[in-house]
């Protein structure tokens, strides 16, 4: 029984030592091979930009051995395409082995071909730089009882904006990125992230901003005798309005409330919404940062005559 083991493991260790010396064999031979390589950068001169979108990868056949392809390192840092020989303008550039190489230095492994695309259109600026407001785009929604009194304290409130001077020229301000907040109670400090514009080569800096939420406990206010607009009368009638006046009860921050005006209240119906009872509901528009809490009355009688 040990003779039977013995020989059996002297199989196995042969068995295992030419399944090595197979697979050293193997990947030392030399093999052509068809892959997707991501496209790294693009060199171009000092000072200058793309000012279009360049491909995500190419389609390209290399040489090299099989130890060497099974290397992932390579395949990740992908390829650069160089077009330091041009300057501004438009190109159709023919993509080969002279223009395009591997973003990391390797000598075993060659590029052969480029596959697909090999020819491309690049578009290629001045590399320009300008400070741009920052405006807010924000949807604040207080609780019940409580008001939003002001959205502010962006910081900071410029901030550097970087890629080709045609794209540059045209922004003259850039948006948080849009974010909605509901059942505030109280002030509240965010950090939001910028709204990349659009095109390519843009860059951001710094690419967040600081805002700063004022909450507070709403005031009630009463607004009396609000005139009543008449929207799209019949030309060959009068239209009454009964009452031609309504009362406004308004909600919102404490120290804005206190000065707003009545004229800024608009009070309104329309002739088209009229009921066969005669009556049009009442649209009542304020100023943003307020409420409506009621109208009294809710409609009004429209009588022709």
């Amino acid at each position: 029984m040990a003779k039977l083991f013995e020989n059996l493991w002297i199989k196995v260790i042969a068995l295992v030592f030419g399944l090595l010396l197979w697979f050293h064999v193997a990947t030392e031979k030399t093999y052509t091979y068809q892959l997707y390589l991501p496209v790294s950068e693009i060199i171009l001169e000092n000072g200058l930009t793309l000012n279009t979108t360049p491909p995500d990868s190419l389609k390209v056949t290399v040489s090299a051995t099989g130890k060497q392809l099974m290397r992932k390192k390579w395949r990740l840092r992908g390829l650069k395409i160089i077009a330091s020989q041009f300057g501004t303008g438009n190109y159709d550039y023919n993509l080969n082995s002279s223009n395009v190489s591997f973003s990391s230095t390797t000598t075993d492994v060659t590029l052969e071909e480029i596959l697909s695309p090999s020819n491309i259109n690049i578009s290629i600026d001045h590399i320009s730089e300008a400070l741009v407001k920052v405006k807010p785009d924000i949807s604040a929604e207080p609780d019940e009882g409580y008001a939003v009194s002001s959205i502010s304290s962006i910081i900071p409130d410029e901030v550097k904006l970087r890629g080709p001077r045609s794209l540059v020229s045209k922004i003259p301000v850039v948006f948080t990125e849009h974010k909605i907040l509901k059942g505030l109670r109280s002030d509240i400090e965010l950090s939001l992230p910028l709204a990349k514009p659009f095109g390519y080569g843009i860059t951001l800096t710094p690419d967040s901003v600081l805002l700063f939420i004022e909450v507070v406990p709403v005031k009630t206010r009463v607004f009396d005798k609000i005139p009543i607009v008449l929207y799209n009368p019949p030309l060959d009638s009068i239209v009454d309005l009964v009452p031609k006046f309504v009362q406004v009860e308004i909600t919102g921050p404490p120290t804005e409330i206190d000065l707003l005006n009545k004229n800024r209240l608009t009070a309104s119906v329309d002739y088209h919404e009229k009921t066969e009872s005669g009556k049009a509901f009442l649209t009542i528009d304020c100023p943003v940062k307020f409420k409506i809490k009621k109208s009294k009355p809710d409609s009004v009688l429209l009588l022709t005559r």
